[in-house]
């Protein structure tokens, strides 16, 4: 699986064929995605030098009837396949849908559609889902650890004013507030420095999933 950029994922091909599961029609689909990733990812050599001269052969601009054969087709798409499933984005595998053998494309893999469930995300963003997965994994954090490492959401414009708004819900959670009885010293703790304590002592950390909203998750 392949790291992209925020602007190739906005871009990205993520449904590559549908409605056919004839060689003939899969292989310039395929074929057309994988130039395209390959230029995305400066790989010249992704689609290597004899799965190009049969591409040529049977679906190129000067291809033949008398030139097509079909074990020679089967082996090239199955080709193509591997390298789109290698240059398929962090937490994706590419394939059919699961619930039609005639759509190609990229497509959430099992443990990373449970871990973002569990994060109460829906289904319909890949593009959000794999710039997250991305980030999640740039920072240790794997789909089959998520359940532990998940501590909740916290709100603010900015990680200090998250963090502090973290802070100040734990505090809460575990029974240090008494909002019927809120008074000094409470109205005067530094809730930043309380999330900075967490940081350094707890390996507390923030994802910033936009609009003001923050993922909490903890070292385990």
């Amino acid at each position: 699986m392949t790291k992209y950029t925020q602007q190739q994922l906005a871009g990205f091909p993520w449904i590559v064929s549908c409605d056919t599961l004839r060689t003939e029609d899969l292989l310039p689909k395929f074929w057309s995605v994988a130039e395209g990733l390959a230029v995305w990812l400066d790989r010249p050599k992704m689609i290597d030098a004899s799965t190009l001269v049969s591409l040529v052969k049977l679906v190129g601009e000067d291809s033949k009837v008398e030139d097509w054969n079909d074990s020679e087709a089967a082996q090239t798409l199955g080709d193509l396949f591997d390298v789109l499933a290698e240059a398929a984005p962090v937490g994706f595998g590419f394939g059919a849908s699961e619930g039609d053998g005639a759509c190609f494309g990229f497509w959430l893999s099992e443990d990373w559609a449970e871990a973002l469930e569990t994060l109460g995300f829906g289904n319909d963003d890949p593009t959000g889902w794999a710039s997250l997965i991305e980030e999640l994994e740039a920072d240790g954090i794997e789909a089959d650890g998520i359940e532990d490492a998940y501590q909740g959401r916290a709100e603010g414009i900015s990680a200090e004013r998250a963090g502090a708004d973290y802070a100040q819900q734990l505090a809460e959670d575990v029974g240090e507030i008494d909002w019927a009885r809120l008074q000094w010293p409470l109205t005067c703790i530094d809730w930043a420095d309380a999330w900075r304590e967490l940081e350094l002592g707890d390996g507390y950390r923030l994802q910033d999933i936009g609009g003001g909203d923050w993922l909490v998750f903890r070292n385990v």
